[in-house]
């Protein structure tokens, strides 16, 4: 019977402490260049420091995914912890080619069978794919029978957000659509999403407010919800703004007390995208009772 591990990355913003838990699951980290210096997310840097520099740096900072060879080396590392077959759950192809690069290069990787999975998104999202990916290779699911699953959760995934202005999203040229949006960059609170067949970031809406771009994620959020014959995990994260993320959550909880609502921060490299003060709504079928 293969032993099976889950390999991820660094832009799914899982804690040292939620791989542990799992047992059977990796991450490689990508890099965030600021100020001239290069960082391993989650390594050299923490969300903080990251957030601190980002204020008063007059540079955009960039992102780079691990090099192929890197990659390899990883997988070596966990092979040579007994596994051997990989799943490897990644950042969506919709805003890097780290997926499509990967895939191209794996035929030449001989040491494990590896299965590569495109998340169509990252952060807390991804990483509920990964723990549920991980869960059920401790459990005893087949590569099949995970993929497949995975799969099919992926179809229940959705996410609304907003960013405080687009200038990192169009610098980086993250944004499709960004020729209809720009003009008015410090007067509009876009509403952006990867719900599309491309899985690349969309802006849909411009609001005016903060306040009022929240509650219309909030009210598209609701009315998707109720079309859906199953209840869902709530995912709420941000950039820099731990205190409103807090009171949003409470919010949200108090509107829904029977769903599990999870908060967190996003790490640097999708932060490099989205900038500081940036909201996400973002929700899953529930497959694991744990909060």
């Amino acid at each position: 019977m293969s032993k099976i591990a889950i390999v991820t990355d660094s832009t799914s913003s899982l804690s040292q402490e939620e791989l542990q838990a799992m047992g059977n699951a990796f991450m490689v980290h990508f890099e965030v260049q600021l100020n001239g210096k290069f960082y391993h997310e989650g390594v050299d840097i923490s969300d903080a420091q990251f957030y601190q520099e980002l204020a008063t740096t007059k540079d955009f900072p960039t992102t780079a995914p691990p090099s192929i060879q890197e990659m390899f080396d990883f997988y070596d590392s966990v092979v040579a912890k007994g596994y051997d077959e990989i799943i490897s759950i990644h950042i969506t192809s919709g805003i890097t080619g780290f997926c499509n690069n990967l895939a191209a290069a794996l035929p030449e990787y001989t040491k494990a069978k590896i299965h590569l999975v495109d998340s169509f998104l990252s952060i807390q999202p991804m990483a509920y794919l990964v723990k549920y990916a991980a869960k059920l290779a401790n459990d005893g699911a087949s590569v099949e029978e995970i993929l497949d699953k995975v799969d099919r959760q992926k179809k229940t995934i959705g996410e609304y957000f907003v960013v405080d202005d687009l200038k990192n999203l169009v610098h980086g040229g993250r944004l499709t659509n960004a020729a209809a949006f720009t003009g008015g960059l410090l007067r509009i609170k876009p509403i952006l999403t990867m719900m599309n067949d491309d899985h690349k970031i969309v802006a849909t809406d411009k609001i005016r407010t903060m306040k009022r771009a929240l509650h219309f994620i909030e009210d598209e959020f609701e009315t998707i919800r109720q079309k859906k014959g199953y209840p869902v995990r709530i995912f709420l994260t941000g950039t820099n703004n731990l205190d409103a993320m807090a009171k949003w959550q409470e919010h949200i909880q108090e509107k829904y007390p029977e769903l599990v609502v999870e908060t967190g921060q996003i790490g640097p490299v999708i932060g490099a995208h989205l900038g500081t003060n940036a909201f996400v709504l973002g929700w899953s079928a529930e497959v694991l009772k744990n909060k």
